[in-house]
């Protein structure tokens, strides 16, 4: 009977693992057949049989991700809501993304747990009974913070680059703004220029350059900007460009001083970093490399100390 339990724990401990595999494997045949049918559309060649095929296909794995999702996801007020603004501050906009992370999320913190549970009860019977609560409650919330740090993760490795590119951008701003375009013609150039060397930064412009051809107030259009990037740099400029549409100041002068400032703050942060690098240095000298060398100099004589003290000749 115990055999049996345990083939049964193993399953559900597999089936477990594997339906977040699955999710993530529909989230991303998702994305590419989305891409795939925007290049279709581009070209003139639709293909819709194969498009109908594939979505039959995972619709029976989307709706076990929707009940999952439903567990966790807001009801009301999602648009508005803090993890909205994450996951765009994420540049993920996928319309499916809330769904597939909820799903993981409720599947770490709640289905995980108890399996694990179940293991351990029919596994290991004598254990300690505060020892795999404490097992169980740690799963739950390293399955509940995991999705958040992931996503925190992907956060900040964008605006790393987007703050890295930021000036460059700039730069290209100025030149448009002097050769006579406008706010708005000249952030419509420039996600178009800068859409090979930084994608993250580009689509964020573009995306403001939709708003306004939309109708969007321009004041309106760059604070979206700025609350999308969550990046100090970018909402330093978006002011710069507020108040230069407001009191009619020299936009390009303005642009001028703010990329230097920006070549400043950059040239400041890789100095920090390069004075952090001797503190750093000093955990992995005093653990591995300065035993090591102790034990290479001071061998050898330890050795012959031992034997003198032990009276053994030397050979």
């Amino acid at each position: 009977m115990q055999t049996i339990l345990q083939i049964l724990t193993i399953v559900l401990s597999g089936a477990a693992v594997g339906l977040v595999v699955l999710a993530l494997y529909n989230w991303v045949v998702d994305n590419a057949l989305k891409k795939r049918l925007t290049q279709i559309i581009h070209q003139g060649r639709a293909q819709a049989g194969t498009s109908l095929s594939k979505t039959a296909n995972t619709q029976k794995v989307a709706s076990v991700i929707n009940i999952l999702s439903k567990l966790s996801i807001p009801e009301e007020g999602w648009q508005s809501s803090s993890v909205h603004l994450k996951f765009l501050q994420a540049g993920i906009r996928n319309k499916n993304a809330p769904q597939y992370y909820f799903a993981v999320k409720t599947l770490l913190t709640m289905v995980l747990p108890l399996v694990l549970a179940l293991f351990l009860y029919f596994t290991q019977p004598d254990s300690p009974f505060a020892r795999g609560m404490m097992s169980v409650l740690f799963t739950a919330a390293a399955g509940y913070y995991l999705p958040e740090m992931v996503l925190r993760f992907i956060t900040n490795k964008r605006i790393e680059r987007m703050r890295s590119s930021l000036p460059d951008m700039i730069d290209l701003m100025v030149i448009c703004t002097e050769s006579g375009m406008g706010i708005d013609a000249a952030i419509a150039r420039i996600s178009h220029e800068m859409a090979r060397n930084n994608p993250d930064l580009a689509q964020e412009f573009y995306l403001s350059a939709l708003e306004m051809r939309a109708g969007a107030n321009r004041i309106e259009a760059l604070r979206n900007l700025a609350l999308r990037s969550c990046l100090e740099d970018l909402d330093d400029l978006v002011s710069v460009l507020i108040q230069a549409d407001k009191f009619g100041t020299s936009l390009a002068e303005a642009l001028r001083v703010q990329s230097e400032m920006m070549r400043s703050r950059r040239a400041q942060r890789a100095e920090e970093l390069a004075a952090k690098i001797p503190v750093k240095m000093t955990v992995p000298l005093i653990l591995f490399i300065f035993p090591a060398l102790l034990m290479v100099l001071l061998g050898p004589a330890i050795i012959q100390l031992m034997q003198v003290f032990a009276n053994k000749p030397s050979p």
